[in-house]
């Protein structure tokens, strides 16, 4: 028979009596025989395979469920205001008219399995640990979103980790830190769960946890961002496992917890789901499959930080940004140890780099350049220099800094050495190009210095792309003041040299706030270091910022000037040979000869135009 002609039950919540009456039973008038009001602690009497429909709080049906299980009775969930979990789990919408109605369509029951918590039954969900991530409240959810985002983010700043100790069914226990653990018997039932991938079902004998264990604060912020935006993301700091018994453990301390919302403590959490547990008329949002649908344990838990570095996790508050742990720092701390070092290896690379170098700037080409670039080894010391200064190592630093010296000499002299025996003494554009230094120089030392730490500090980095960074900012204008040097031309050395004292302060700094943002020292400790680093830069920045002013102005004259007209004249290829006074050397292209009267004409109307006085060395073109 259909499931209008079936008789139910109603058992109801005594505080709602007038919507029952009102409204309720005359919407059920053609399915119920007889109601049941439950009033207080005293739970009505269940009969063996009654169907009921339910009209009640979460609480309620949960003292109501051991009469359900033994009985096996058929019940079916109506959205009672206080039935939030009990609806979001059995799919079951907020309008109570459109659950009637599906109630109509001649669903049929299904068995469906309960997670169950130190004995204890479970609709929505166990939470541990105090974060939004991981619940969805009636509240959080009724609330305005940036009064929910302000709440989010403000439990970021709170989040400790605790030690873990996961106990599986068979007694392998594994030993982790997490900042926060949800389980679930669905996976569909709050936005984070959705996360999980795969398939899951009321009827698969299994239940799910998802852990988090970041390692900073804004790593928690990147992925809440960018979850914003892209919800079926996985967090990359998150392990999920499904099975169907498994057990928590604080390592001794008492666990704070959450059972559906109530507040629990305990040494210990007890998980395991039981089949069959309870047969249910399925609301329209929620999908049981008939039989035992076929699932897997999954243990992926290879995010979670074990051993020392659970340990040093559990120490303090989640920091802001990640802190390397003892043993990223001890092997990154070795291999700049042996950067800092003085080898043949390296002196061979830097003496052939800088003679690459060198022939490349005296033949103009950019691709010789180029291939000395790859080839330099600066990198290694100068990385090395920027930890140093970074933890107060003192061996260290007077170690990097006698390599680096080292190399900067010996190349040097080779720099010197040939421009002394080449027939050329005429700058080109590829050596004047490092002779008038600038911020924006500066700008590619400092992403230099960035990409050399990140790539020591991150092993999945390719060093080489760091190496290339690096010698871009260094190699050429060395060779540049070794022939500045070679000519005894000032002007060509001592802006080669400036451009090259300024990439190195810059890179050593660059590095070291690096390594502090990637958590491998204190701020404490890295303050000193810091400054006295910062400080280089500034003092050197004052001659690259006027550099910098010269530029924009020698560019805005170009700009002005570079096909002017005036009295049938054109001007062409126009450049700045000098500033006090401003001297230019321009191209006038025009039908005829012009004699000195005009030429004065037109030099006072170019100093009108660039209103100062101005020299000009003229080339004369005609048109044909």
């Amino acid at each position: 028979m259909s499931s209008v002609e079936k008789r139910y039950t109603l058992i109801y919540d005594s505080g709602e009596e007038a919507f029952v009456h009102d409204t309720l039973k005359p919407m059920l008038a053609d399915m119920i025989g007889h109601s049941k009001v439950f009033k207080g602690d005293a739970v009505p009497e269940v009969q063996p395979e009654e169907q009921l429909i339910l009209y009640l709080g979460d609480h309620q049906i949960k003292k109501l469920l051991p009469g359900l299980i033994e009985s096996k009775a058929v019940i079916a969930v109506l959205p009672h205001p206080d039935a939030f979990r009990i609806c979001a789990i059995t799919g079951t919408g907020s309008d109570v008219g459109k659950a009637v109605e599906h109630l109509k369509s001649d669903a049929v029951a299904r068995e469906i399995d309960l997670l169950y918590c130190n004995e204890r039954p479970i609709f929505s969900s166990v939470v541990v640990g105090s974060n939004f991530l991981l619940t969805t409240s009636k509240f959080y959810m009724s609330i305005g979103l940036w009064k929910r985002i302000r709440i989010l983010f403000g439990s970021f700043l709170k989040l400790r980790p605790f030690r873990l100790e996961i106990t599986k069914k068979d007694g392998s226990v594994l030993k982790a830190a997490v900042s926060g653990i949800v389980a679930v018997p669905y996976r569909t039932y709050s936005w984070l769960s959705r996360l999980i991938p795969g398939t899951s079902f009321h009827n698969d004998g299994m239940f799910h946890i998802l852990m988090i264990s970041p390692r900073s604060i804004m790593e928690l912020m990147r992925n809440a961002v960018r979850s914003l935006w892209k919800m079926q993301q996985f967090p990359a700091f998150g392990a999920h496992i499904r099975t169907d018994k498994l057990t928590l453990s604080g390592s001794g301390d008492e666990l704070t917890f959450t059972e559906d919302g109530d507040n629990r403590t305990a040494t210990e959490i007890s998980l395991e789901t039981r089949k069959k547990q309870i047969r249910i008329i399925p609301g329209e949002q929620m999908e049981v499959p008939e039989g035992t649908p076929e699932t897997n344990e999954i243990f992926r838990t290879g995010s979670l930080p074990l051993g020392e570095a659970a340990r040093e996790l559990t120490e303090r508050k989640l920091p802001l940004i990640r802190r390397a742990t003892t043993e990223e720092f001890r092997d990154l701390f070795e291999v700049l140890r042996g950067n800092a070092q003085v080898k043949g290896t390296y002196l061979m690379l830097m003496v052939l780099s800088t003679i690459l170098a060198t022939f490349g700037l005296f033949a103009d080409s950019a691709p010789v350049v180029i291939g000395a670039m790859i080839l330099a080894p600066l990198m290694a010391p100068i990385i090395s220099l920027s930890m140093a200064t970074l933890r107060q190592e003192k061996k260290l630093i007077l170690g990097s800094i006698y390599t680096i010296l080292a190399g900067l000499g010996l190349s040097f002299a080779f720099a010197v050495a040939i421009t002394w025996v080449t027939p050329i003494h005429t700058p080109n554009s590829e050596i004047m190009a490092r002779t008038s230094p600038n911020l924006l120089d500066l700008g590619i030392a400092v992403t230099s210095g960035v990409a050399g730490a990140y790539a020591h500090a991150r092993e999945e980095v390719a060093k080489t792309l760091a190496g290339v960074a690096i010698a871009v900012a260094l190699v050429p204008p060395l060779a540049v003041a070794g022939i500045g040097l070679g000519w005894m031309d000032w002007n060509v050395f001592s802006g080669a040299t400036l451009l090259l004292l300024t990439n190195l302060a810059g890179m050593v700094l660059a590095g070291s706030v690096t390594f502090l943002l990637l958590g491998y020292s204190p701020f404490r400790l890295a303050t000193k270091g810091v400054f006295v680093s910062l400080a280089a830069v500034v003092i050197f920045s004052i001659p690259l910022y006027l550099g910098f002013q010269h530029m924009i102005f020698e560019r805005n004259v170009i700009r002005a000037l570079d096909g002017w007209q005036a009295e049938q004249v054109t001007l062409r290829d126009v450049r700045i040979q000098g500033m006090r006074p401003l001297t230019l050397s321009v191209t006038m292209v025009a039908d005829e000869p012009l004699d000195k009267e005009q030429l004065a004409g037109i030099k006072q109307q170019i100093e009108a135009e660039l209103n100062r006085e101005v020299e000009l060395e003229i080339v004369m073109a005609l048109r044909n």
